[in-house]
């Protein structure tokens, strides 16, 4: 029983992390229709910056946010401008295309400049709390904690300001957005570069506990597209609910599948993207955007 309860809560502290690492891939694609396959490594980049910061000035990866998510953005909405705007409208295929070259352009430059060699930042938050035989890692709940804010902080921004239900009414009605004085141009560069900026802020907190190397993006990406077809475009709950699941399938194949564990835990996000795509392709929250009424401006 001891171990199957410290299996379930590490499930659920990585499922913390997987909600705010899809978040960014989730509200793209509902808000400008563009599947991202470049998201895992958006992830890394983050990541490689936060051990930059630690490793060259010390700077604990969970203060690196502050630098981290800033910077992100920036990247986020140059590359909305120059590049993304260009396929928005365009066939879905095209956008996959262009975001899968970018994947693999950034993952092979990280390579060049950083080797392949796995690195791994140093945080203050160590050690763990034990209740009976069940601990709760120090550092995974500090992710999880994170994890929470940033997603609370994202529905807070989209449900309670004016640029938010802009957002939320450019995923409705771009037309009628228009119509209303929305730049819609605007609009999907601040999306983009906020979503760039909370995935880069998930490849930070991740970074004291997973080893950071340059292809490490591509499972990443696997497990945001699981996600969303659990949560359903868009959906906030949706998405710490599908994190939840999808973490906790993977930490207790971890623990009871010995020798190939990890290897099986993608196998799985395989299998749990088929059958949810079969069985309910809308997912199990059923939202397609980020919101389910119309915006009052």
């Amino acid at each position: 029983m001891d171990l199957f309860l410290q299996a379930l809560i590490n499930g659920v502290m990585l499922g913390g992390f997987y909600a705010a690492m899809m978040l960014g891939f989730s509200v793209i694609w509902g808000v400008m229709g563009v599947i991202n396959l470049a998201h895992g490594e958006m992830i890394m980049v983050g990541a490689y910056l936060s051990w930059l910061l630690n490793e060259h000035v010390g700077m604990d990866p969970f203060a690196s946010l502050l630098i981290v998510m800033p910077v992100m953005f920036i990247i986020g909405y140059v590359l909305q401008l120059i590049l993304i705007n260009r396929v928005v409208d365009r066939p879905i295929l095209v956008s996959l295309l262009v975001t899968f070259g970018l994947s693999i352009a950034i993952s092979n430059l990280v390579n060049v400049i950083f080797s392949a060699d796995p690195r791994l930042t140093d945080t203050a938050l160590e050690g763990a709390w034990s209740v009976g035989n069940v601990t709760f890692p120090v550092t995974k709940t500090a992710i999880m904690g994170v994890a929470l804010l940033i997603m609370t902080s994202l529905w807070l921004f989209l449900q309670k300001t004016r640029t938010g239900k802009s957002i939320r009414a450019a995923a409705q009605n771009k037309q009628a957005a228009r119509i209303v004085g929305i730049d819609i141009n605007k609009i999907y560069a601040l999306t983009f570069g906020i979503c760039i900026a909370i995935t880069g802020a998930a490849g930070a907190i991740i970074s004291p506990t997973q080893a950071i190397f340059p292809f490490m993006g591509v499972p990443l990406t696997l497990r945001a597209f699981t996600i969303t077809a659990l949560a359903g475009l868009g959906s906030i709950p949706g998405a710490l609910f599908g994190g939840i699941v999808l973490g906790i399938v993977e930490s207790m194949i971890g623990v009871y599948v010995s020798g190939i564990g990890t290897n099986l835990a993608i196998i799985a996000s395989f299998v749990l993207l088929v059958v949810i795509l079969i069985t309910r392709p809308q997912g199990l929250f059923g939202g397609l955007r980020p919101i389910e009424e119309p915006v009052q401006l």
